[in-house]
């Protein structure tokens, strides 16, 4: 398999993507993962739940597959900074596998997992700021919507940074990736909305994101 994107912008996603990994990796409270064994069993758990999404894929252009990102999920339930190490670790995993080029780890990690991770967790923090804090909110809003909202993101990113660098012509990535969009927001949605449900139901404890002061006073 071969890299998609110029030689030039590998390698600035690669600087990229390795500079704000170690941010996020030493400005995480390691400590509280070390002394907590569910914590450990969510993270391993959702770098595994991850790998299974992401090599389920389904498409006609390389490097424009469909798949859920399970990206929301993954940030509501650690906080950003957890989801992007499970995303590099899953992004590891794949490269292992031949899933991926070495070259396009920094395009895989950067612009696939670490914006889209950005914008969900903008969005929920827009929820939390705006929006009645009520159980029902967190999960049609902050879970749904926000996974819907998410995938679309990333799938309008990845169609402009193959236009724009001339992968594919844009009638060509209309025609077999951006006009399917509305059929992928829909099943991100309920994937994660169902997940965030089920842990406000048995286990909101474990969810990172969620205060049972502040949603069920």
């Amino acid at each position: 398999m071969t890299p998609l994107l110029p030689d030039w912008m590998t390698g600035v996603l690669m600087v990229g993507s390795l500079a704000l990994l170690a941010y996020a990796t030493a400005t995480y409270r390691w400590q509280a993962l070390r002394e907590q064994r569910i914590a450990q069993h969510l993270f391993f758990g959702c770098v595994l739940v991850l790998s299974l999404f992401w090599h389920a894929t389904a498409g006609i252009l390389p490097g424009l597959e469909f798949h859920i990102l399970a990206l929301t999920s993954a940030t509501l339930l650690m906080g950003w900074r957890l989801a992007l190490v499970a995303s590099a670790l899953m992004q590891l995993i794949q490269l292992l596998l031949g899933e991926v080029h070495w070259a396009d780890f920094g395009y895989h990690f950067l612009i696939e997992n670490a914006l889209p991770i950005a914008f969900t967790w903008q969005f929920y923090s827009l929820v939390y700021r705006r929006l009645p804090h009520n159980p029902f909110v967190y999960i049609l809003v902050a879970g749904f919507i926000n996974a819907g909202f998410t995938h679309a993101f990333l799938d309008l990113l990845q169609s402009g940074i193959y236009a724009l660098t001339e992968t594919y012509p844009a009638h060509k990535i209309w025609h077999d990736y951006l006009r399917y969009m509305p059929m992928m927001m829909f099943p991100e949605g309920v994937v994660n909305g169902m997940f965030i449900a089920g842990m406000v139901a048995f286990h909101t404890e474990w969810l990172s994101t969620f205060d049972e002061d502040s949603y069920f006073k």
